[in-house]
């Protein structure tokens, strides 16, 4: 067993097939079958069931998941503590972060790191399904780091830090009818038609769960993955959105309402899964996020 078999094996794991583990490892489907076959024959186990519509990890299989998992950050770790003492960063860092967010300048952040740290390549992945899905990343190992909308209390088994916030208000365009308002009751919104994010959005969750907790009910017309495209549809006339306010405070064609009786609020935050050791890279643009948001700096755990 050597750290090419586990690697492979936590990719098969991770994409549930045999194909697009291959895909993802830039190796031929045969070489993916061999090195598990492999692996198998050197644990005495099967590792998979092979089924036509999904591989999934046998017993045996989910018990090697976590060892394999700390044995390949273990051994990331050696490397990075190597590069420290020669006085060198490299390696690449896998991040996760939430498109068109401004509230904090994540390009800039990682400008900074770049010019810091040039020898080490950054794999950028955007939040297809929001923060419910960047948490996800980084359980399975997929993102070492990730910026998301959330709190610590949201993700106990992640470090979260949180490097902005802003509130969020009922925006209506600038010709609605309540565009007069300067504030609102969460109860009087529930008749309006809404354009808001999709499942899994950290806005959306954070909404929703404050509705069914007052037995309200509201009707979404537009679901959308990007702050921009709601705040345009809003602008347009589509529907009312909940949105931060620093996004639409200056904008002519978007008047922005207070929520008199719930406390909504928006938050950037940068995280990496707790209980697990951190890549070099991680633990460095994680503590640049902070110094850059002032935040202090933790020692990496």
């Amino acid at each position: 067993m050597d750290n090419r078999q586990l690697k492979v094996f936590l990719a098969v794991a991770r994409e549930g097939s045999f194909s697009r583990a291959a895909t993802g490892l830039h190796l031929a489907q045969s070489a993916v079958s061999a090195t598990i076959a492999a692996l198998e024959s050197d644990l005495g186990e099967r590792l998979f069931d092979r089924t036509t519509r999904r591989v999934q990890p046998t017993p045996a299989g989910q018990a090697l998941l976590p060892h394999a998992t700390a044995i390949l950050d273990a051994f990331q770790a050696a490397r990075d503590a190597v590069e420290a003492v020669s006085g060198g960063l490299s390696g690449s860092i896998r991040i996760g972060y939430m498109t068109n967010v401004t509230l904090f300048d994540i390009p800039r952040l990682l400008g900074r790191f770049t010019a810091e740290y040039p020898h080490v390549t950054m794999h950028l992945s955007p939040a297809a399904t929001g923060t419910a899905g960047l948490a996800q990343g980084l359980r399975s190992g997929d993102m070492d780091l990730a910026f998301l909308a959330a709190e610590q209390r949201d993700y106990p088994d992640l470090h979260v830090d949180v490097l902005a916030t802003s509130v969020l208000g009922l925006a209506v365009a600038a010709g609605h009818p309540l565009a007069g308002r300067g504030r609102i009751a969460l109860a009087d919104t529930a008749a309006l038609k809404f354009v808001d994010f999709r499942a899994g959005f950290a806005n959306r969750t954070l909404v929703d769960a404050e509705f069914r907790q007052r037995g309200l009910w509201r009707d979404i017309q537009i679901e959308t993955s990007d702050m921009n495209d709601t705040a345009a549809l809003v602008r347009n006339g589509l529907g009312v959105g909940f949105l931060p306010k620093y996004l639409v405070e200056d904008d002519p064609g978007i008047h922005w309402i207070e929520v008199a009786d719930a406390a909504f609020t928006m938050h950037v935050s940068v995280a990496t899964a707790r209980g697990r050791l951190r890549c070099a890279a991680a633990a460095r643009l994680a503590a640049l996020a902070r110094a850059e948001a002032g935040r202090p700096v933790r020692s990496p755990s």
